[in-house]
Formats: structure tokens, sequence, C-alpha cells
């Protein structure tokens, strides 16, 4: 029994609609407790009266929370999980996206077995003109790819490495995933709200799921995206790197800095809280995670030389 997190802000009022009728429809409506839609905070009103109208025939099945401001996408997700009452296990997916047939089973059963499992899905590529659908690009012959990141932390993919694939005894096996993208995570599974990419050091697995599929929607050419909240400040995204690689990444951090330069001197706020989490989860170094579950992402993106000296 899960449920279902699916944060929305400024979609049109049919994209929500088309990911629920999708979900619906795939036989999950006995499985699923609460598919979650918290919003990030819209004045749209279509996505207020409308689509109250609209999930009003699912006789309650889907729940609609508002939060009171304007939040970031992953607040709204942490908001949605705090109000998933009933699920044993919480499934994140964007609003514009559409779940494949029988997408559920194979994403939840690696759970089954081992509760520090998370897993994503294979996510397809939804052309947002014409809504026609295709694998994604940058995998191996089979399309397979593991998440990746150059070391300003943009996300790449990269293909399925053969040591990865001969821990497999069939392709439709599961597979270790390095790293999942912070802000596109549809169809993430977990037993705790965990940071993406260090679930590996604190102890859990990461697992890309080949017979799950959901298709995502993504942006269209000339799209600038929501700008942040008034109360946030500028450059919330390189604010939230810099704490990312100043609690997690230890001495790799450098090489961070050495390819943004500009965040050196940012302020990033109090991280007291999230060093004591890693230090009370006893969670394992950077360097382990690169030298055993990352290994292959310096072979695509080498390490830059660090910077020697800092001014203007």
């Amino acid at each position: 029994i899960c449920s279902m997190i699916i944060s929305t802000m400024s979609n049109s009022s049919s994209t929500p609609v088309l990911t629920l009728i999708s979900i619906v429809f795939n036989n999950l409506i006995k499985r699923l407790t609460q598919p979650l839609l918290p919003q990030a905070g819209t004045g749209l009103v279509h996505l207020k009266e409308r689509l109250d109208d609209y999930i009003k025939q699912w006789n309650g099945l889907v729940k609609v929370f508002r939060n009171e401001r304007r939040e970031g996408l992953i607040q709204a997700r942490s908001i949605g999980a705090q109000k998933a009452k009933l699920g044993q296990v919480l499934v994140y997916l964007d609003a514009h996206c559409e779940v494949g047939i029988n997408w559920y089973a194979p994403l939840i059963a690696p759970i089954s077995k081992d509760r520090t499992t998370c897993t994503v899905p294979l996510i397809d590529y939804i052309d947002g003109n014409d809504y026609s659908i295709e694998p994604q690009q940058g995998g191996d012959e089979d399309g397979f790819a593991r998440g990746a990141w150059d070391w300003s932390l943009l996300w790449k993919r990269i293909p399925l490495s053969h040591k990865e694939k001969s821990k497999r005894k069939h392709k439709t096996e599961p597979y270790r995933k390095n790293s999942e993208s912070s802000q596109l995570c549809p169809g993430c599974v977990h037993f705790v709200v965990a940071i993406l990419k260090h679930i590996w050091q604190c102890g859990g697995k990461l697992l890309f799921v080949p017979c799950s599929r959901v298709g995502h929607i993504y942006r269209l050419q000339g799209w600038q995206g929501n700008p942040p909240p008034v109360y946030v400040g500028s450059s919330p995204t390189l604010k939230n790197y810099v704490r990312v690689v100043e609690v997690w990444w230890d001495e790799y951090k450098d090489y961070f800095y050495a390819s943004r330069p500009e965040t050196k001197a940012l302020p990033y706020g109090d991280i007291s809280e999230l060093k004591k989490f890693r230090e009370d989860h006893n969670c394992k170094s950077f360097k382990w995670f690169m030298e055993e579950i990352a290994y292959d992402i310096t072979s695509y993106y080498p390490l830059p030389p660090k910077n020697v000296e800092w001014g203007e």
C-alpha cells in the first residue's frame, strides 16, 4: 500500500489530471491509499475550482493540499510526505507524467525484499507539443543508463557499465543507480524522505527498475522556469548545491568549487542539523561512494584541477 505525492504549481489543469487518469486506469485504484497533490502555492484558478471539481469523480481517493504560501518543489513534496498518513511507501511523481502499463508492481517489488531500498522507473521522453513518447537518449544499446553529474552539479546520464551489467542474470533485473535528479524524480520511491544521491552513503540502495516505465513531459523550448519565492532570496539552487557539498562531499567539494568558483563566498545558512544527521547515521565518506558506487562518473566527467588561490 502506498501514498503517491504529485506536487504542482504552474501546470495547466489538464496536466495533473492526465497524470491521475494514467494512474487510475492502470489498475492502481485498489492499491493506492492516497494520491496526494500538495500544491507549491499558486494563484491560478484552473488549479483550484476546476481541479477540485474534476477529482470528485474519484470519491475522495485523491486528496489536494494547498500550501499557505509559495513553496519550492522539494519542500512541497516534503509537506506531502507529512500529509501521507496511510501509505507504507511514498511514491513521488511530477505533475506532468504518464505512468506505463504495469509500472507499479516492479517498482515496489525490490522494496518488499529490502526496506532500505529506493527505486526509480525508466523515464521516457514525452514531447510537449504532440505528446509522442520515446526512450531517453544517453543509454547503452538497450537504452539503460545510470544517473550522473558533472562537477558543477548539472544532471547527466551515462551508459550502463559492463560491471553493472555483470551483476544481473537478465536484462529485466533492477540495477544500481548512483544518483537521481533532485528536481526530477518521477516514481522515486522512499520509505523515508532521503537525499537521493546520499542514500548509498547512509546504508541504503538506489535502484533503476527497467520493467517500470513512466513518461515525463519535459520543458518546451523557451520556458525560463519559475522564479524563486520572494522570501527565499537570490540563487537558491546554488545555495542548495553548496549545502550539499559542504555536508556530504568531504574533500571532493573542492572539485565543485573549482567548477563553480562564484559559489565559494555564497552564504548557505545553518547546516549543523544536516551534519548531525550524517554523524548520527554513521554515513560513509564520499570517497567510498565515488570508488564503490559512482566509479564510472570520472570516465565521462574527469575531476577538474583544484583552484590553488582564491581572490578577485
